[in-house]
């Protein structure tokens, strides 16, 4: 059955100039991030009203609404939420393994990190078991200082 709009539904030809608009760019958060995976550390933002952990940690609770600015470090360990075995490459190539993209809820804190697991068979990858980071020898302060994840 096909979508059909009922008399109620009215449509009006408009534009939206969105430069009219301001954005805040929260900057930040990712800045105490990156300055903390150098050290191979994972920092966020931690609400001092209902203690949820941002990361990359923004400046304000999206929960209470209240600015935030509590550091705190978190754990390189996490929870797999979900996942994808990516067969072919993001034009379409088949990639020689196959692999694991994850997103992964870190230990104490509440945002979710993606990022791929290794050194386990695709077929035995499921939604709740533990992982941890894997790190570069020499972090640099991106993202890609954490290598991969891998089974605990």
């Amino acid at each position: 059955m096909a979508f059909q709009m009922g008399e109620e539904t009215r449509t009006f030809p408009i534009t939206w100039d969105v430069s009219a608009n301001k954005y805040k760019i929260e900057s930040r958060g990712l800045r105490i991030l990156t300055e903390g995976m150098k050290d191979k550390k994972i920092r966020g933002i931690r609400c001092h009203e209902c203690d949820t952990v941002y990361i990359p940690g923004p400046f304000y609770c999206r929960k209470c609404h209240i600015e935030i600015d509590e550091v705190v470090e978190v754990k390189d360990t996490g929870t797999v939420m979900s996942f994808a075995v990516d067969m072919a490459d993001i034009r379409g190539n088949p990639l020689p393994e196959k692999r694991i993209s994850a997103m992964i809820k870190l230990d104490d804190c509440d945002a979710w990190f993606i990022g791929t697991v290794e050194n386990m068979d695709w077929k035995d990858a499921k939604v709740g078991m533990r992982v941890k980071s894997i790190w570069v020898d020499e972090p640099q302060g991106k993202f890609s200082d954490i290598d991969h994840f891998e089974p605990i």
